[in-house]
């Protein structure tokens, strides 16, 4: 993350709290000044401006008071700017992302519909290469089944790997469900469901989704206890927390 910050300023680090499951990360520009003040910028960066003397510590206990206006902002820059980003045009050349790369696509025109790999791209082959909606079809389609055939092999997985008792006794179940703003759930009957766009993430991410509702089937909420199971099942999930940030469900 990239801070932008005025020459004028006499002192800057960069520095990060945490505030529950999400790591707020900010730019300190200390100068001579009497006040504290905290602001995020369009692109979601937080910058602390605060007087020569304002201790680490106390800052770091100011931001985490603000963190929840802080993550509500970022969030609602997030939606901004999305709404700005041009929309996929579904032609050869442009990229979309698959387990964590990216991949052009190159659509041809035949009679017979298919998505492939082919040569390092994904390869959409289609009756009528200038309509948009069909080809975006076809590969929401081709995402869900490498989702069934790679998500859910992997969960369970994941699910042989549990070394606690407890999950023992609870019946878990995996769904593959589309939802519009979150990667996972868990319900009280054991129940996980999974965003199979997550396929356009990496192993890690995925896995990191997987761990998460797995821990949620033993702690409901994120408390002390679920994270510290989460850090047994999953010691650097922070890491593919972070990269998963750069993804969003479609």
């Amino acid at each position: 993350m990239s801070f932008a910050l005025k020459t004028n300023l006499v002192e800057t680090s960069e520095e990060e709290i945490r505030y529950g499951s999400v790591v707020v990360r900010f730019a300190v520009a200390r100068s001579p000044r009497k006040t504290l003040s905290i602001t995020v910028d369009t692109s979601g960066d937080v910058v602390v401006k605060a007087p020569l003397d304002a201790l680490t510590e106390q800052i770091k206990i100011r931001v985490r008071s603000r963190a929840g206006w802080i993550i509500r902002q970022q969030e609602r820059f997030r939606q901004l700017n999305a709404h700005t980003t041009p929309p996929r045009r579904y032609v050869s050349g442009e990229t979309h992302y698959y387990l964590g790369r990216q991949y052009r696509l190159k659509v041809e025109e035949q009679t017979v519909k298919s998505v492939v790999f082919l040569s390092g791209r994904i390869v959409i082959t289609t009756p009528d290469k200038t309509d948009k909606k069909l080809i975006s079809l076809q590969l929401g389609e081709w995402y869900r089944q490498r989702a069934r055939l790679f998500i859910v092999p992997l969960f369970n997985r994941c699910l042989a790997k549990l070394p606690i008792e407890e999950y023992q006794k609870k019946r878990v179940q995996v769904k593959l469900v589309r939802m519009e703003k979150r990667w996972g759930s868990c319900s009280s009957q054991s129940i996980i469901r999974l965003n199979p766009d997550l396929i356009r993430a990496s192993k890690g991410c995925i896995e990191y989704i997987i761990w998460h509702e797995l821990a949620h089937i033993l702690n409901p909420y994120h408390r002390k206890p679920f994270y510290e199971l989460q850090d047994r099942l999953m010691p650097d999930w922070r890491v593919w927390e972070d990269r998963l940030r750069q993804f969003r469900p479609d």
